[in-house]
């Protein structure tokens, strides 16, 4: 007699990030007011400076942070009743509720666009990081786009020269 064995989903593909206790932190930050900067997020978290911006661009290069947006305070417009498609406060309020520590985000290919499902292979280079499901599609990833990559790094280098960081 075989026996049928049932396995949840969430144990046989492991999401390969998953949320911590320092982006909890920069988050809520970020919900309280979208505007602070590194610096000012660092210090209301106690978390670095440099921990804080390679965090947060983890998180926007993941796709889990699309974009940061303005908070409209709709007592301040006349007419509010035209502006229905605006984010009030309640909204943003009620969407940081749902984020929890060990959240587990969900990766797609950066190249074949199909789910990874397990540990990624990361491409880094200037300050973004491209994930993939598996080292062929990595490297067709960087041959495909060779000429835009390199364009990419000269500008951060030249950026980085200009700034003082040499």
């Amino acid at each position: 007699m075989s026996k049928i064995y049932y396995y949840d989903w969430r144990i046989l593909f492991r999401l390969p990030v998953e949320l911590d206790e320092y982006d909890i932190s920069i988050l809520k930050s970020l919900f309280d007011d979208g505007r602070k900067s590194f610096r000012q997020i660092s210090r209301e978290t106690g978390i670095t400076t440099p921990t804080v911006k390679a965090r947060y661009e983890r998180l926007v290069n993941v796709g889990f942070v699309k974009k940061i947006i303005p908070l409209i305070d709709l007592r301040k417009v006349q007419n509010a009743s035209s502006l229905l498609e605006l984010q009030t406060e309640n909204n943003s309020k009620n969407q940081f509720k749902n984020i929890k520590k060990g959240m587990q985000i969900m990766l797609n290919c950066d190249y074949c666009h199909g789910v990874i499902a397990g540990v990624p292979q990361i491409f880094k280079f200037a300050n973004y990081e491209r994930f993939f499901c598996c080292t062929s599609c990595k490297s067709d990833y960087k041959t495909k786009y060779a000429g835009r990559i390199q364009a990419i790094i000269e500008k951060n280098v030249s950026n980085l020269v200009e700034s003082g960081f040499h």
